[in-house]
């Protein structure tokens, strides 16, 4: 029988499932909030997967973001606790072997990690830019925009070819844009909005996120039983160009959902250019693959050779694509 490795991306607001056999799931997680509550949700979502699937994983390929999270003193105590609430899951669960993916491109033992959390710690690009390029393009640039951050990643020879692995260092060279398609504050992104021809300084505040601009748009779905918004309202059209107007000092007495949608334009235009902005310094790489939820935010140029990851992937698989690519790459080394 052949063996069924369960790639995990944990994440600060996300769980992220995907079996090397090709399924996937994903989940909201607040890890700020319940950090204590991890082990508990993986338990229930691994059982949960592989009862609808009527299979069982025969071990956990795990990379990580969610040691970011500030309910925790340092990157090292991250590391530990989820380290250790994995460990706890897969042990209630009888699966035997957990290993956690690092930006040496191994997989380490939870001892190790837990001695090494810089090695482990906001590793899941590296995961994903190292299935792309041993299994999509070997010599591309990897563009992935996520709900909070946007990577950009050379691979050159089938690797991963930058010696920027920390957040700070990858910050630093521009492969690291802390802008994303649903949870960047709009206040991190534009200084001014222009409302009926007068550029109004906008308030910093946590009113609206990009979330916002691009419901407006349209570029993703409205979602009432989702109250995951800046206001801890609805996901709605109407509610979002309220928080948009608050950054403004208006609100929706005076903004409507016309209004507000002029300014949700300059909004993912400020956004479109610092992510441009970040890809120019990598321009070398010929062909694009792009990856992620928010790639309403790159600007094409034109004739600009690329990929698209959920082609090859499936959408649902692409969704959770740093989990695949951990669970692929633990997979190929146990054949």
């Amino acid at each position: 029988m052949q063996q069924i490795v369960l790639g995990i991306d944990i994440g600060g607001a996300n769980l992220k499932y995907a079996s090397s056999c090709g399924t996937a799931a994903a989940r909201e997680f607040a890890m700020w909030l319940t950090p204590e509550l991890l082990s508990q949700s993986l338990l229930e979502d691994i059982q949960k997967h592989f009862i609808d699937h009527g299979t069982s994983p025969d071990e956990l390929a795990v990379t990580m973001t969610g040691e970011l999270a500030d309910c925790f003193l340092d990157r090292k105590v991250g590391v530990e606790h989820i380290v250790h609430q994995t460990c706890q899951a897969a042990e209630t669960l009888a699966i035997p072997s957990v290993r956690f993916y690092g930006v040496d491109g191994r997989f380490h033992q939870a001892k190790i990690a837990c001695e090494s959390p810089d090695l482990i710690a906001a590793a899941n690009w590296h995961a994903l830019a190292n299935f792309v390029g041993r299994e999509i393009a070997s010599d591309a640039l990897l563009i992935d925009i996520g709900s909070t951050t946007t990577d950009i990643i050379p691979i050159s020879g089938q690797k991963v070819a930058t010696d920027a692995l920390t957040d700070y260092d990858r910050l630093c060279d521009g492969s690291l844009v802390y802008i994303g398609c649903r949870r960047t504050p709009v206040c991190g992104l534009v200084s001014n909005l222009e409302y009926r021809g007068i550029s109004t300084p906008v308030m910093n505040e946590a009113f609206a996120t990009m979330d916002d601009a691009m419901l407006l748009l349209g570029h993703t779905e409205e979602d009432a039983s989702d109250c995951s918004s800046a206001d801890g309202k609805p996901r709605s059209r109407v509610l979002a160009a309220n928080r948009l107007a608050r950054m403004i000092g208006l609100d929706r007495r005076t903004i409507n959902v016309h209004d507000a949608k002029i300014l949700a334009h300059q909004i993912i235009a400020a956004a479109t250019e610092q992510i441009a902005h970040a890809i120019q310094q990598h321009h070398e790489h010929h062909t694009w693959v792009l990856s992620g939820h928010g790639q309403v935010l790159v600007s094409k140029p034109d004739g600009q050779p690329t990929l698209h990851l959920a082609d090859h992937l499936g959408n649902e698989v692409a969704r959770c694509a740093p989990a695949y690519a951990v669970a692929r790459l633990k997979f190929s080394k146990t054949q």
